[in-house]
């Protein structure tokens, strides 16, 4: 198991630090500038080293952390690792998300801050929650129940969305399916999509259209999706491309080169294909220029130890 953990958290750290530099960029023009993006360039609207990872990660290893420090109880230590870093005042953190810390230094509580976020922007789907979701499915892999609970939860902290809650529970399992391997591709999306329907039922969840649109976005000949900054068009791009292609360098190539929100995607769907081929399957190119990899094989050991 700890070689798909690895290799699910390098992957997305991977993912994002190959889509920074093209997010925000269309298809043509990624084509226009790169032929096909398969290396770390850096750059991007943050200036970027090449292997340097944007906020989706450095959030993504935070709620590791807070998972790691109180399983019983993640959220406390989350949120303070959240608010300390966003004392830092790095660069890139996203509009949704630092409205809602803003609001949770007035209010004090995380669901009421995330309410209204959303009731400010007038955005209930964004990919903010989904962009850092990955560590609740290894932190509580050995509880099912518990990983569809705090998926919710954590991402509900800053994005209050019963569509992008449940695109974090769906990927939470698919995630859990593929460090498996023990199901064809097509067959773990439905028994995640059962799961789903289960925990949201439960949940009293009543998204409008997370299930036809993964659906509709996983049969043969369906529509190329772009992964535009919500959370449904950056799950079914990663879905897609986990479908399409048959190794981690190119499910991740296939997601980055269709631009728009370039980062999250690589990061959903790095996660993801890391899951299923494992640490030993990313190019050895990528890793070596990954930054903060010390970190990564800490929380890497942890998780493998719950």
């Amino acid at each position: 198991m700890k070689e798909h953990i690895k290799g699910a958290l390098y992957g997305a750290a991977i993912g994002d630090a190959l889509g920074c530099p093209v997010e925000y960029m269309n298809k043509e023009e990624i084509k226009s500038k790169y032929g096909t993006l398969r290396d770390m360039v850096g750059g991007g609207r943050h200036n970027l080293e090449p292997g340097e990872f944007t906020d989706d990660t450095h959030m993504l290893l935070h709620v590791a952390e807070g998972i790691l420090a109180n399983p019983m109880f993640p959220i406390d230590e989350i949120g303070r690792r959240f608010l300390a870093w966003y004392r830092e005042q790095p660069g890139y953190v996203g509009h949704t998300t630092a409205l809602a810390f803003k609001n949770y230094l007035q209010v004090g509580d995380w669901k009421t801050a995330a309410r209204a976020t959303a009731t400010a922007i007038n955005k209930m789907d964004s990919n903010g929650g989904l962009m850092r979701t990955l560590a609740v499915t290894f932190g509580y892999r050995k509880d099912l129940k518990l990983m569809a609970y705090w998926s919710k939860e954590i991402a509900s902290m800053t994005h209050y969305s019963e569509e992008g809650a449940a695109c974090c529970i769906f990927y939470n399992h698919l995630v859990h399916l593929a460090a498996q391997r023990s199901l064809p591709k097509r067959e773990m999306i439905t028994k995640s999509l059962q799961f789903t329907d289960e925990q949201c039922k439960k949940f009293d969840l009543h998204p409008s259209s997370f299930f036809w649109f993964i659906v509709k976005s996983v049969q043969p000949g369906a529509e190329e999706l772009l992964p535009k900054g919500n959370a449904l068009y950056t799950l079914g791009t990663a879905v897609q491309c986990f479908l399409e292609e048959d190794s981690f360098e190119d499910i991740l190539v296939c997601a980055i080169n269709r631009g728009e929100d370039a980062d999250t995607a690589g990061t959903v769907t790095g996660g993801l294909a890391g899951a299923y081929y494992g640490f030993g399957c990313i190019p050895d190119r990528w890793v070596k220029q990954l930054k903060d990899k010390d970190r990564l094989d800490r929380i890497v050991h942890g998780l493998a130890g719950i």
